[in-house]
């Protein structure tokens, strides 16, 4: 993905190799057409990563043969030294438009992925993002979402040498050829890759797409590749050179080179074609990943024919040769462009005309980024003529980047914690809603809401502590629950149990009774698992049947005095049912002494209330919408509650949370709403007065 990274288009057979770098441009430009105008995946990339693998193998082996040592740290310095630039300012730039386009809901994850990328890890920010249940909606591709492949480059450039160098160890010690070792060490990658591939992209593609051990193999073909092809050549050489001693020699426009022509264009052909035939984003990057990769290695392996109608030749031209120059900043700068793009115009993709326009600004930037910081510090003497000058200009680049990234980070965080010191006066949120309430002495009526636009995404509800000794979970419940279970510790030892349990709903909820066990003394555990409804005796999901059979033997084992579950639901359909299997598991629950707090469901939204108001301001009240026709009706639980009597008390936070039948993003001056699914944990904590009234009304006791 680096230009010319980290070495010349060049084999170890001296042979320089200007196809090369027309196949690296050609790739990069599949990336570009496929991303704008298809909204696809062309498998470029996975030929960005094989050719980088090939070039880094060449590299060391040519250190190698000339007797020298290998030396990781002088490589990683001087590869980074011409990595981080580039990246630096794209990501600043990108951070950019994300604060002039993007609502301030964005601006977190965008500082995390801003630093993911700079630092080279970004896909497993990505892969962190993508199975955490509770990131927050990105409603949208991330503008850094490209920086996985580079992160993934990154780390084979750090982890390369130090595998080549143990191989010439081991080549060493067993005096034998450096060569063998590196093929058997690149072969057991490759083997293991490939299976690990298989299998993840099988059952969890989602994560195999960014995973850095789904993709090594890749690495280990172009390696491999780098390895074998140079002894090819020679062999093929020789050959050639005791037909000519013999007198056999064909001309090289014969029926000699013919093949190989048509074996080249077969290369570009496949390469081409890979993104328009198969699902690449859907299918990579298991066994056919091999497509793209294979197209690639032999437009390699043909090399250099010499033939005007070859692919080499193409390959070779001028306009190819800008492409290659310019292919790190053009995938670099063309994915912001894009995505900002969209996100600011809200289309799904690009047209014809705009695509085109898009094209070419970014073959533009691409040319200046090259142009001006790319190939000046690539070039510059002073910090090339030694090793460690390259690793003081590259940490130096990383200190720029990073600095004004963790800077708007704090500097968030800073505005959210300002207004958190004087939130009991000035956001009193749900209690406004008390029919005695009357405003703190001193309250800013001007005062900000919280949490800020900017956080309002990380404001989940969690326990203090990991589950710890009779709470702990254990035997069959610990797969399940172990993770899960947090505990927020009472006033004593034998202070009463409450167990909160369900999905994620549930727990934002739950704030309010956090706050008011704190207050009594109780214990409160909390089992949540983020869209698993806690229904043991009803089939939702295998995963979230595991998760609700594990509960309910927790919830039998441990016999809490409480249990606060979900005995509604609200579906995205805007239906409110009963909870499935509520009517056995209530009875079940009840029948052993334990009392119930039916709580029922919330709305859910179609658009984003907490995104409304950060766009509208001050004017959040045109942000309000009617509260479902469901929640205005019966509860579906009121039969069965009847069934328990007093073991069962009804709790309503459907008033709270949408007063007089109007569901507001802005209450008290704090935000009611996350997303459309949950409540903030800030407005819930201030439900604590109404929650405890309508526990009381019910005749619970704390």
């Amino acid at each position: 993905m680096s230009p010319d990274v980290p070495g010349t288009a060049a084999t170890h057979a001296g042979r320089f190799r200007p196809e090369l770098h027309g196949l690296r441009g050609l790739a990069i430009g599949l990336v570009v057409l496929y991303h704008v105008w298809f909204d696809r995946v062309s498998g470029g990339v996975d030929v960005f990563l094989f050719i980088s693998s090939f070039l880094l193998v060449g590299t060391f082996l040519r250190v190698i043969d000339r007797g020298g040592a290998t030396r990781p740290l002088a490589y990683w310095a001087r590869t980074f030294k011409r990595l981080l630039p580039p990246t630096a300012v794209v990501s600043l730039a990108t951070l950019a438009g994300v604060w002039l386009i993007l609502p301030p809901q964005r601006w977190m994850p965008a500082l995390t992925d801003a630093a993911g990328s700079l630092l080279h890890v970004q896909n497993w920010v990505l892969i962190r993002r993508g199975v955490d249940y509770y990131a927050a909606d990105a409603a949208g591709p991330s503008p850094f979402q490209h920086f996985w492949s580079l992160s993934i480059q990154g780390q084979v450039f750090l982890a390369w040498p130090l595998l080549i160098a143990l191989a010439v160890v081991v080549a060493r010690l067993l005096r034998r050829p450096v060569r063998p070792v590196l093929a058997v060490a690149f072969a057991a990658v490759l083997v293991a890759s490939f299976a690990w591939s298989v299998h993840s992209t099988a059952t969890q593609q989602q994560i195999a797409y960014f995973d850095t051990f789904t993709r090594l193999w890749e690495f280990a073909a172009g390696s491999l590749l780098g390895l074998l092809l140079p002894w090819w050549e020679s062999r093929s050489a020789a050959r050639r050179d005791r037909r000519y001693r013999r007198g056999r020699r064909r001309a090289r426009t014969g029926a000699a080179v013919a093949p190989r022509v048509v074996a080249g264009w077969l290369g570009i052909a496949g390469l081409v074609s890979c993104g328009l035939l198969i699902d690449v984003q859907g299918a990579f990057p298991g066994w056919i990943a091999a497509w793209p990769l294979a197209a690639a290695a032999l437009v390699l392996i043909v090399g250099t024919t010499g033939h005007r109608l070859s692919v080499d030749h193409l390959l070779a031209t001028g306009p190819a040769k800008v492409l290659g120059d310019i292919s790190y900043a053009l995938y670099l700068v063309h994915w912001p462009l894009l995505t900002l793009y969209l996100a600011h115009t809200g289309k799904p993709r690009a047209g014809l005309l705009d695509g085109l326009v898009l094209i070419l600004v970014s073959l533009a930037i691409a040319w200046l980024l090259t142009s001006l910081v790319d190939t000046p510090i690539r070039r510059w003497p002073w910090a090339g003529a030694r090793a460690r000058r390259s690793g003081l200009v590259a940490m130096a680049t990383l200190v720029i980047g990073l600095a004004p990234v963790i800077g708007a980070q704090q500097y968030l965080l800073a505005g959210q914690r300002a207004a958190e010191t004087q939130a009991v006066a000035d956001n009193p949120g749900a209690r406004v809603l008390e029919t005695d309430y009357e405003p703190a002495p001193g309250a800013d009526p001007s005062a900000a809401v919280i949490p800020t636009a900017a956080l309002v995404g990380e404001d989940w509800v969690s326990g203090e502590e990991e589950c710890s000794g009779q709470l702990a979970p254990r035997g069959s419940e610990t797969e399940q629950l172990g993770a899960l279970c947090r505990v927020v510790p009472g006033a004593s030892a034998d202070a009463p149990v409450i167990v909160s349990v369900g999905d994620s709903r549930m727990e934002q909820f739950s704030a309010s009774l956090i706050e008011l066990a704190q207050r009594e003394g109780w214990t409160l555990v909390t089992l949540w698992k983020g869209g698993c409804t806690f229904a043991p005796d009803a089939e939702i999901s295998p995963d979230c049947d595991a998760f609700s059979r594990a509960a309910a033997d927790y919830l039998d084992r441990v016999d809490p005095d409480t249990v606060a579950l979900a005995t509604t639901t609200f579906g995205h359909d805007g239906a409110e049912t009963l909870t499935p299997g509520m009517d056995t598991t209530l009875p079940t629950i009840t029948g052993r002494g334990t009392t119930v707090l039916a709580v029922r469901a919330l709305p859910r939204f179609e658009d984003d209330p907490a995104g409304c108001a950060a766009e509208h301001g001050a004017d959040a009240a045109s942000c309000e919408v009617p509260l479902p026709a469901p929640l205005t009706e019966s509860r579906p639980d009121a039969e069965l509650l009847s069934t328990v009597g007093e073991a069962a008390v009804p709790v309503d936070p459907v008033p709270l949370v949408c007063p007089n039948g109007t569901c507001s993003p802005v209450i008290g001056k704090v935000m009611v709403f996350l997303d459309g699914d949950h409540l903030t944990g800030t407005y819930a904590a201030t439900m604590q007065d109404g929650v405890d009234a309508q526990l009381a009304a019910g005749g619970f006791t704390w």
